[in-house]
């Protein structure tokens, strides 16, 4: 049995300070047993002390295909606990936090990647590294919830998310996300201060205000309404503290046809009058048969790209921004879902990058073996066969997972 080295560290906001407690030699049978141990303990406290648990565990083996002859793999137990505490009528406290244990290929396995944290608060540890195995948690909810009357105020580290779109969202200027990390639903969080008013039913105020990792500060205003069944939105601001930001989203209902859609323009703060700025925009819409076949389509313009040397496998990894969401200008969407038995539900998508050349399609099945056990089937496929700078590089993924949710 492979020995690793496992760290346990505590880790403070900036200047971090990470002191190791303890490094102890332990093998793989150990690692799953820390993290039964934790589980239990963690519902036990939950039950006596009459707080909210959620969360799941789930096993999921993957294979990465890279032409030409590069074969990857990796297995990943991954876990979410996700606890809430009504500390009183008015004041809540929520918190979330991730369990991943990975083994598999060197190259799928990268501890720097892994333990990154975007936010102004270090709440991410390697606390098992190996040549095959690397374990991580990190706390991503971490916030209070302050409600009264037309007020709803919240402080800490949350999911700010004001995106409409399906695929592409320009106005998630605070929590850019990857449509390919099918395994993440939550998304990331941000460090940040939100303010909210309600001024009726259909209309409210937003200000929000986060921090990152180097200090710098994103803010920005959201008024959105409703009007002849159609709602909108505004926000105005700056990201990262170089860019000024003005943009806009629509959702609604045609006839039975979810039309909905966003824009962003980003302009840099310095040099504002003689440099050019970054324009997102994406459409999308959304049908449901009465069969419960739905079928989507989305289409983005996005004149800044994301600058990954990875290509289309980069837009899994590298970290995205709102107003760097693609590959190339012109980006296509369309997915097809149909829920085959009540039980077994299966999709199709694929996508188009214009520019460039390359494509993406996907297929994915989920069935429901019994009540919270999910088995999920998924293969995604890249291909950059116009894409002289790529070499005409294509990408197969296959994972397999099983789920249970509590």
């Amino acid at each position: 049995m492979e020995n690793i080295t496992c760290k346990l560290y505590f880790t403070t906001c900036k200047p971090h300070v990470q002191l190791s407690i303890i490094n102890c030699l332990m093998d793989k049978k150990h690692i799953l047993l820390i993290i039964l141990i934790h589980l239990s303990a963690i519902t036990a406290f939950s039950q006596e002390r009459g707080f909210e648990l959620s969360g799941y565990v789930g096993g999921m083996p993957s294979l990465i295909l890279r032409q030409p002859g590069e074969t990857w793999w990796q297995a990943l137990i991954h876990n979410r606990l996700n606890v809430g505490w009504q500390m009183s009528n008015h004041l809540r406290m929520d918190a979330g936090m991730r369990n991943r244990v990975m083994t598999g290929s060197e190259a799928m396995l990268d501890p720097q990647s892994t333990d990154f944290d975007a936010g102004w608060a270090d709440l991410s540890w390697n606390w098992a590294e190996g040549k095959k195995v690397l374990a991580n948690t990190a706390f991503d909810r971490l916030y209070l919830t302050f409600e009264r009357a037309k007020w709803k105020l919240q402080l800490g580290r949350q999911r700010i998310n004001w995106g409409q779109t399906f695929v592409w969202n320009p106005n998630d200027i605070f929590n850019t996300h990857s449509f390919f990390d099918f395994d993440y639903p939550e998304r990331a969080g941000c460090d940040a201060f939100r303010g909210a008013y309600f001024h009726n039913e259909t209309a409210y105020s937003e200000l929000a205000t986060s921090v990152n990792r180097t200090g710098e500060i994103s803010a920005a205003l959201l008024h959105h309404w409703n009007l002849r069944n159609f709602d909108y939105q505004i926000i105005v601001g700056e990201q990262t503290g170089s860019d000024a930001v003005l943009g806009g989203a629509w959702t609604g209902d045609f006839k039975g046809l979810n039309f909905r859609g966003e824009f962003s323009y980003f302009r840099p703060i310095k040099n504002f009058a003689d440099t050019s700025g970054i324009f997102a925009v994406s459409v999308g819409a959304d049908y449901m048969f009465s069969n419960s076949l739905m079928l989507q389509a989305e289409i983005l313009y996005n004149n800044a790209r994301n600058s990954s040397s990875d290509g289309l496998l980069g837009l899994y990894s590298a970290p995205l921004s709102a107003k760097r969401l693609s590959v190339c200008d012109w980006s296509m969407f369309a997915q097809a879902s149909y829920p085959v038995t009540p039980r077994l539900n299966a999709s199709v998508s694929g996508m188009y990058f214009a520019d460039i050349k390359s494509y993406y399609a996907g297929l994915s099945s989920d069935y429901s073996v019994i009540e919270n056990l999910d088995i999920s089937l998924v293969a995604q496929f890249f291909s950059t066969p116009g894409n002289a700078a790529s070499g005409g590089m294509k990408f197969i993924l296959g994972f397999a997972r099983l789920k249970y949710s509590f």
